[in-house]
């Protein structure tokens, strides 16, 4: 894994660059999501990414740990993907007036989640032509 790409797409993602985490089925149907915000753990390469997650998010989580992340900044065509496993999910943040039925009906989430992802290729996302492959 290239640390300095890892470096870079943190960078991104602090500048404003979109940022999407994709998770799968176990029947490998892809669930794509916005994420808030992204941290990288120093010198281990992990990040820690935070948002409001959907259930499907969740759910995909509970059975398949791996993930893929999009740090993409359009204006300047420049981004990367992260691709590794999700290592836990951690509640940061519940809503005032919590309502855990909304959770089991599969409405607006009600917690805020920060996902620990053990980061395993850095590759980069662009539009146009891009090889799928890490980077030196």
């Amino acid at each position: 894994m290239n640390r300095k790409s890892l470096t870079q797409a943190a960078v991104l993602a602090q500048k404003g660059a979109h940022l999407f985490v994709t998770t799968a089925d176990p029947k490998g149907y892809p669930h794509v999501a916005p994420a808030a915000r992204m941290k990288v753990i120093p010198g281990r390469g992990k990040v820690e990414l935070e948002a409001w997650f959907c259930p499907g998010t969740l759910g995909n989580l509970e059975r398949n740990d791996r993930v893929d992340l999009v740090v993409w900044a359009p204006g300047i065509n420049e981004g990367y993907q992260l691709l590794g496993r999700n290592e836990g999910v951690e509640e940061i943040a519940i809503l005032d007036g919590y309502d855990a039925s909304a959770i089991e009906n599969f409405q607006i989430p009600q917690v805020e989640r920060r996902l620990k992802i053990q980061v395993e290729k850095v590759l980069p996302f662009r539009r146009g032509a891009h090889r799928d492959e890490e980077e030196d």
